[in-house]
């Protein structure tokens, strides 16, 4: 777990964790104000002894006058300082040297997960005897186990580019550089220190990293020993109680014996619904061990019931203004159902002469849904497609047999007669869907009709085919 905390800020940066807000209120957070600001560069921590919320660690901007006073309010700026004897590029240096590299001094102000670019300045001149420098090459000094990671982009040419090297420079060329130094880790011990050189060039510039890792009110002179906000059994330290090893509670009100715990996180974990979930599910204050839910709308044990999230209704009001609130759901009244109670329960809008929707639908919400064909107010109407009769189909006349049937008979007969013809020449073609105009072709509508037509195009298809064989 610990080496998760080191290595958080350090996600964030590349991405993979980028909830702010998350890192800021999380458990690990409000253990201290050390704790609170190794999270992430956005974290704060309130110092007020006084202060209501439940969280002491949070993103800045969720902080407001009213939870936190603004002078209590501790998050350490992230800042660059030029080193106070700094020398200008090309201005006589130590003995009879010339400045090459500017600025000479720089110290970092940085939080872990900070991100600072430190500009240079670089004017190339004649390399001691021994070196053959025609390429301009960045060096530096072991950073990597400080805790830090340092990326170098060199003005190059007349462009910007993300590497240490330029080549073929010349004598009195000026180059701009700049090196982005991220703190990935607070690391023990003090101020990193790192050399940024060039290759050919003796003197090197100092930069100083000062991790801000630590609150200067965790100090031992800036705490309060037995604090009677601490009922005289543990110290203020940035305005949080930290209790003896007997007592527990946000002021050490709770002799841990009296309430069969060991420690003080048992204690606390008695306000949580499950392990691991927010105090008194955020809506609350824990107090030895039980939960003071903050407003008059939350309820339940843990304060898990907020009795002011409930649906609205179209109306706009909570529960459809027909049932009341509880622990996010709505207990409807009588007469009223469905999750809003929106839905009333009462059949007496959907009478007509004293029958429901007219025999002809059921009523749902104090409206009529209507059988399928049936429509209106009360399902008195029917559909135009219903109630059109549908016309009788005339009956057709017997015709006397036509040429074209004899012709197919005739046919027919001729075929069965002839044994030489083939049978692929005697396979019936493809169905057609041309009709003729003696072809009769009535509406489809029942079985018996789709079926005769079916068959009057097989036989007529058939005679054709035969026609063309004897032709």
């Amino acid at each position: 777990m610990l080496l998760l905390l080191l290595f958080l800020p350090a996600l964030h940066k590349l991405g993979i964790c980028d909830d702010s807000s998350a890192l800021c209120g999380s458990m690990e957070a409000q253990a201290s104000c050390s704790q609170c600001i190794k999270q992430h560069p956005d974290c704060a921590w309130c110092r007020d002894p006084h202060t209501t919320e439940q969280k002491r660690c949070q993103i800045r901007s969720a902080f407001t006058s009213e939870t936190c006073n603004p002078s209590y309010l501790y998050s350490p700026a992230t800042e660059i300082r030029i080193g106070p004897h700094n020398m200008p590029l090309g201005s006589p240096g130590s003995g009879k040297s010339i400045v090459q590299i500017e600025p000479q001094q720089v110290v970092l102000r940085m939080k872990p997960g900070d991100s600072l670019s430190v500009p240079y300045k670089y004017l190339h001149r004649k390399p001691p005897p021994g070196y053959d420098v025609r390429d301009f090459m960045v060096q530096t000094s072991e950073y990597k186990k400080l805790g830090v990671n340092m990326e170098f982009f060199v003005e190059c040419n007349g462009r910007e580019m993300e590497t240490k090297h330029c080549p073929e420079i010349k004598e009195g060329q000026k180059l701009n550089f700049k090196i982005k130094i991220t703190l990935l880790e607070c690391r023990d011990g003090a101020d990193a220190a790192i050399s940024v050189g060039v290759h050919g060039y003796t003197t090197v510039s100092a930069l100083y990293i000062t991790p801000l890792c630590g609150c200067e009110c965790e100090k031992p002179s800036q705490q309060e020993k037995n604090s009677p906000l601490c009922h005289q059994h543990g110290n203020l330290i940035c305005g949080q109680c930290v209790c003896e090893a007997t007592r527990g509670g946000d002021k050490c009100e709770c002799p841990l014996a009296t309430y069969g715990v060991k420690n003080a996180v048992e204690l606390e974990d008695k306000c949580r619904e499950t392990p691991g979930a927010p105090i008194c599910s955020g809506q609350g204050l824990c107090r030895c061990g039980q939960c003071q839910c903050n407003m008059q709308t939350v309820s339940g044990r843990f304060c898990q019931c907020d009795n002011s999230s409930c649906p609205v209704g179209a109306n706009g009001k909570q529960c459809s203004g027909n049932g009341v609130c509880e622990c996010k759901s709505c207990r409807c009244e009588e007469g009223w159902e469905y999750e809003d109670c929106s839905c009333t329960t009462s059949r007496d809008a959907c009478m007509e002469d004293g029958v429901e929707c007219s025999g002809n639908g059921h009523c749902k919400c104090g409206k009529c849904v209507c059988d399928e064909g049936f429509n209106g107010a009360f399902c008195g109407s029917a559909d135009e497609t219903v109630t059109a009769s549908t016309p009788e189909k005339e009956e057709t006349p017997e015709e006397e047999p036509s040429e074209t049937s004899e012709t197919e008979e005739k046919n027919e007969d001729m075929v069965d007669a002839d044994p030489k013809v083939d049978d692929e020449k005697t396979s019936p073609a493809p169905e057609t869907t041309d009709a003729t105009e003696n072809d009769y072709s009535p509406e489809p509508g029942t079985p018996e009709e789709a079926t005769s037509a079916s068959c009057i195009i097989v036989v007529s298809s058939f005679a054709t085919v035969v026609a063309l064989m004897l032709v």
